[in-house]
């Protein structure tokens, strides 16, 4: 194999692909970067299993022929290489990497142990639909904070694409706090649940590129693709868990509140709640919330926001409190549409909505124990 090519093409592609590549991988071909040279193009591939991203660029091939090299050094000598013309030449068991002033060699990974199907097209080209990038990245992102890291229950780390009488809600739980949206025109209806770290890299891979975006799947694996990048996403085994009933039938009250200001005191009082300590809600009355904080190991805080109570009569609700995660809960409010917040509370103990000025985004918060 021998080809060459310009720094600043190689650069992004191979930065954009090696992104996904596990540095500690369960066998050792895992690690590389797949480069394939033919027909005056290269192809670069990069998987952790659960997704996988090609990428084929226009370079100039003189020998053409496939290798396999270790990810991370690969991306860390192109992504250091002068501008100019740089040329990539198979010599026995290295890669080797010239410009006009420097050489370098990468002992080359067994190219045999690399998975074949990442290798293989799996898509159906008469299947392929559109979708609008922007609705369905942005509906992602909204959800995608209540699910699960990686390294928890399958099931909870990703988005669940929940298809019924033609419309697209997305949802994710991670058992403390569950966010649903609905999207308009999806597609696809046999999606399942895909990890929220592999959705992340799709977004950070195609959001800046074109308004809508090629998708496609099949029983295993959901693909995007436009005519630079192509993503694959293995779909997550299992059944994500009925989460309709989990909202409340019945609002007790409704604390409209401006969304600046909710956000400003929550952020306050995680100075001394370090990530760890409830805040606690009290309702003075209809008009007045007291956000306090106490850490014993730190200190303590009470901030009064002037709101608004929708649903009952004044003095309903003298002496309500209830405490939260703050992060959880400024992640939620963080998301939403519009100046005002609305937080729906059913009752001590049970768990509130909060949403925005637009019903299509719910965030569900399970209250906690006061500190």
């Amino acid at each position: 194999m021998k080809f060459k090519t310009q720094t600043s093409v190689l650069k992004e592609v191979v930065s954009s692909v090696s992104r996904v590549v596990n540095p500690r991988p369960s066998t050792p071909a895992l690690t590389g970067l797949y480069l394939h040279a033919s027909d005056g193009f290269l192809e670069v591939i990069g998987s952790d299993l659960d997704i996988t991203i090609k990428s084929k660029i226009v370079v100039d091939v003189d020998v053409e022929g496939k290798c396999l090299v270790n990810s991370n050094k690969l991306s860390e000598i192109v992504r250091k290489l002068p501008e100019g013309e740089v040329v990539f030449s198979d010599v026995g068991s290295e890669l080797k990497i010239e410009t006009k002033s420097l050489d370098f060699t990468l002992r080359k990974l067994e190219d045999q142990d690399y998975p074949e199907a990442f290798l293989k097209k799996h898509e159906k080209d008469d299947q392929t639909q559109e979708v609008l990038v922007s609705e369905l990245f942005d509906s992602l992102k909204n959800v995608g904070i209540a699910s699960t890291p990686e390294g928890g229950r399958p099931v909870l780390t990703g988005v669940y694409f929940n298809n019924q009488d033609e419309k697209t809600e997305l949802a994710a739980t991670d058992s403390y706090r569950l966010a649903t949206q609905q999207i308009s025109n999806f597609p696809i209806n046999d999606v399942g649940i895909i990890s929220f770290k592999s959705l992340s890299e799709v977004i950070r891979l195609f959001e800046n590129e074109e308004e809508t975006l090629n998708i496609n799947s099949n029983e295993k694996d959901l693909y995007f693709f436009n005519d630079k990048y192509f993503a694959s996403l293995r779909k997550v085994e299992g059944t994500f868990p009925e989460y309709q009933n989990l909202f409340p039938k019945e609002t007790l009250f409704t604390a409209e509140i401006d969304k600046k200001e909710i956000l400003e005191s929550l952020d306050r009082s995680t100075v001394v709640a370090e990530g760890y300590i409830p805040v606690t809600f009290i309702f003075e009355n209809n008009e007045k919330l007291t956000i306090t904080t106490l850490n014993k190991d730190v200190g303590g805080g009470n901030e009064s926001l002037n709101i608004k109570i929708l649903g009952v009569e004044t003095g309903d609700i003298n002496g309500f409190q209830m405490s939260f995660n703050p992060n959880f809960l400024i992640q939620g409010i963080e998301v939403l549409e519009g100046n005002k917040v609305y937080i729906r509370f059913s009752g001590n103990e049970k768990p509130v909505v909060v949403q925005g000025e637009s019903e299509n985004y719910k965030y569900l918060l399970m209250p906690v124990r006061a500190s």
